[in-house]
């Protein structure tokens, strides 16, 4: 199952002279870090992790 598959791709230049509001979010095995950007109300998945273990 493709869980991100709706949420669009981005290139890091993308992020150049921004400053984002971070969050860490875990559950369920699934660690999440995003940013918000509070300017144009976009949010940015930055990295995920899933710990096949516990899903």
């Amino acid at each position: 199952m493709n869980w991100f598959k709706d949420i669009p791709v981005f290139e890091w230049d993308d992020l150049e002279g921004k400053t984002l509001l971070i969050r860490v979010e875990e559950s369920e095995g699934v660690k999440i870090l995003a940013g918000y950007d509070p300017v144009d109300g976009k949010i940015y998945v930055l990295a995920q992790e899933f710990n096949k273990g516990e899903m």
